[in-house]
């Protein structure tokens, strides 16, 4: 495989974990703020204050995202790449698909963008 065509995929996985996310964020708030969340009696929050938190998480996901390709790309220390393996570590648990892409992640960046 291409350097570039590593690129594209690594690219594509961390746009669709930007976008999967950021909407299970969202609906996730959205099954709060109806009350309609498995076990839930009372919502701990409600009205206003639930979307800013959950646009607040996902607007900081999305950050996060663009942050990781940058540190994707970045062949320095751990200073350039730390969002990048943010972002794995956050996926690595959320089997079986995050783990999937987090383990994909590693591999492409180990591969084709190692230290020098």
């Amino acid at each position: 495989m291409r350097r570039e065509t590593a690129d594209t995929i690594a690219r594509l996985i961390i746009g669709l974990q930007a976008v999967l996310v950021s909407i299970m964020l969202l609906g996730m708030g959205w099954m709060m703020y109806g009350g309609q969340m498995p076990g839930m009696q009372v919502p701990a929050m409600q009205g206003s204050s639930l979307w800013l938190l959950m646009g607040a998480l996902a607007l900081a996901w999305l950050w996060l995202c663009r942050r990781a390709w940058d540190g994707y790309l970045a062949e320095g220390g751990l200073k350039q790449q730390w969002p990048f393996w943010l972002l794995v570590v956050i996926q690595l648990p959320s089997f079986p698909l995050g783990t999937l892409m987090g383990a994909g992640l590693i591999y492409l960046k180990l591969r084709y963008h190692p230290r020098h």
